[in-house]
């Protein structure tokens, strides 16, 4: 849950993974009040291929203001669920259905649980929905952790709210 870079360091120091108010900024005061460069797995792993091929074919992949692609753990009512790279702007309804490979047991996509326990729900009659940070804020949701878990009709949102 240390996914906000304050609170990483909150971990890594010993403490509850809770957000520090800034500033100070951990460029100047982070790991132990020393300055601290932070970036998570997921920014490093793309910096060998922006290297490699360039940032305007990595500025290719996605949409004008979301470039690149984006890790999400695909989960729930899945018939194939696992780590998937998608590229932003990819819809919901390409996710589930030529990704995850639709709706296990044939019930019926009811919403999309997105962005981990910072996101939000985006119901089925949105499934056409972008994923891109501009898409999902205008949605009331957010990528977040990278959780993108599908629900199908037997699911109670009350339940998944709680």
């Amino acid at each position: 849950m240390c996914g906000e870079e304050t609170a990483l360091i909150s971990s890594i120091e010993g403490n509850r993974g809770f957000p520090r108010i800034r500033p100070p900024f951990p460029a100047e005061s982070g790991l132990w009040g020393f300055p601290t460069l932070v970036n998570n797995t997921e920014t490093l792993a793309q910096i060998s291929y922006i290297l490699r091929e360039g940032s305007d074919k990595f500025k290719n992949i996605g949409t004008e203001k979301s470039t690149g692609t984006k890790v999400f753990a695909l989960a729930g009512k899945i018939a194939r669920g696992g780590l998937i790279e998608v590229p932003m702007g990819i819809t919901i309804r390409q996710v589930i259905d030529e990704i995850g490979g639709g709706i296990a047991n044939g019930r019926k996509f009811k919403a999309v649980q997105i962005g981990g326990p910072s996101g939000g729900c985006i119901p089925a009659e949105y499934a056409d929905t972008p994923i891109n940070f501009e898409s999902l804020s205008e949605m009331g949701a957010m990528m977040g952790s990278g959780g993108l878990v599908v629900l199908d009709d037997t699911d109670c949102m009350v339940d998944i709210a709680r």
